[in-house]
């Protein structure tokens, strides 16, 4: 298990310590983007989940129709425990493990999601704190564009994979349109560096099967667009109730707040649209 000295620790690490000790709210769990189709149904959802209908619909597309039942699944990036929540109530796995480079997000999750067979565990993404072969299934959502290293973590997801194990892959990336942003329009889009490349490098290089490779950033945008359900809407209000406890944080915290909304209702949501960036999943399996 790896951990980081104070004069290491990432901003990335930094922003989402200080999100969680300032929101310990236990309905704020998922942390990904969302997804609806065209016709998404929530006929299946349980009545907790639906202040973050979209994220729970996100983690469901990226699994498809894959039987899950008694597996031993690793999320890595487990964020506030949604994804991990998800899969231990909704799949059937024998065992649902979490893992995250921040504290602050295992304390939350050791406290908010008490569930048979749940665990959570800090951890490098590059560095997995776990023996070989111990896994049959690997999850990763929305995190991997923060890692300096693509390629080793390839090389630790496939080593902690069983064989024939699967890994479930997606992630925000820069599209093929590279013309110049106004101020407003780059506004959470130039965090992005991460490129569709990339992403195919490491998955050639830890020798992972295709099995498939989809664009799904048109569902992305509807969930941005959404009326309710999606984690902007549930985040917009904790943020105002914390503004009205309190006048006492600095202004550059609310102004990151803004920064997010800002990308969540505007420039995010044109990003995708005209090409600047695109959302991508992989569903992939382990070479015999």
């Amino acid at each position: 298990m790896t951990t980081q000295g104070p004069e290491t620790v990432s901003p990335i690490s930094q922003w989402y310590d200080m999100m969680t000790r300032m929101f310990p709210d236990k309905r704020l769990t998922f942390l990904n983007y969302g997804y609806l189709a065209k016709d998404s149904s929530f006929d299946w959802i349980s009545d907790e989940d639906l202040e973050q209908k979209c994220s729970a619909n996100l983690i469901r597309t990226l699994l498809g129709d894959t039987d899950l039942r008694g597996k031993k699944i690793l999320e890595i990036g487990s964020g506030r425990g949604g994804n991990c929540s998800y899969l231990a109530r909704y799949t059937g796995a024998a065992s649902v493990t979490g893992l995250d480079f921040c504290p602050a997000h295992i304390e939350l999750c050791n406290r908010v999601h008490r569930i048979e067979g749940l665990t959570f565990v800090d951890g490098d993404a590059m560095a997995l704190p776990f023996a070989d072969n111990e896994f049959d299934v690997v999850v990763n959502i929305e995190s991997s564009h923060c890692y300096p290293d693509l390629n080793r973590f390839g090389e630790e997801v496939q080593r902690v994979l069983k064989k024939d194990g699967r890994f479930f892959y997606a992630d925000t990336m820069k599209g093929n349109n590279t013309s110049a942003l106004s101020e407003p329009d780059s506004i959470g889009v130039d965090f992005f560096t991460n490129v569709l490349e990339q992403h195919q490098a490491m998955i050639r290089h830890a020798g992972f099967k295709v099995e498939e490779h989809a664009d799904i950033s048109e569902g992305v945008i509807r969930a941005f667009e959404s009326e309710q359900g999606h984690l902007k809407h549930l985040l917009k209000s904790l943020v105002e109730e914390k503004k009205q406890e309190s006048d006492s944080l600095p202004p550059e915290v609310w102004h990151a707040f803004d920064t997010m909304f800002h990308f969540f209702d505007d420039s995010g949501i044109k990003a995708y649209k005209n090409g600047h960036l695109v959302y991508k999943f992989w569903r992939l399996k382990q070479a015999a």
